[in-house]
């Protein structure tokens, strides 16, 4: 996942796409266009991979993935996606995402070798109490 990197089954926050994922957020918030936040942060896109971006709550970090941005940055660009949406006509089918803040971690039963397989098997065992 952009933002990312997997180091012994842990997700530790790639510094230069970390920067990356604050500078497209913070773009966006500031009333750039998705893409033009892309581009401006170095990472250029198509507009739907942005916000895609801009609506995963894995960056704002969890039991797995520790946070790129804060909760605030999260809610204010995923509120000014709905805002433009509204106002363009397509704020029907948006809906802010909800985030979510308790989660369980069911007790591991296997061990991997492979770290990658290690870190998926561990985060499938994370569950959300809603």
């Amino acid at each position: 996942m952009l933002g990312y990197r997997i180091i012994d089954g842990k997700a530790m926050i790639d510094e230069t796409e970390g920067c990356a994922i604050r500078a497209i957020f913070s773009g966006y918030i500031s009333g750039m266009s998705l893409r033009e936040a892309a581009e401006n942060a170095g990472k250029p896109m198509v507009h739907s991979m942005v916000k895609r971006v801009i609506r995963n709550i894995c960056y704002i970090g969890d039991d797995f993935y520790p946070a790129i941005i804060s909760r605030q940055t999260f809610a204010k660009a995923n509120a000014e996606l709905i805002r433009r949406a509204e106002k363009h006509g397509s704020g029907k089918r948006l809906k802010a995402p909800p985030v979510y803040t308790e989660f369980t971690l069911a007790e591991p039963e296997m061990q991997y070798d492979d770290p990658i397989a290690q870190a998926e098997y561990m985060y499938s065992l994370i569950g959300v109490i809603k």
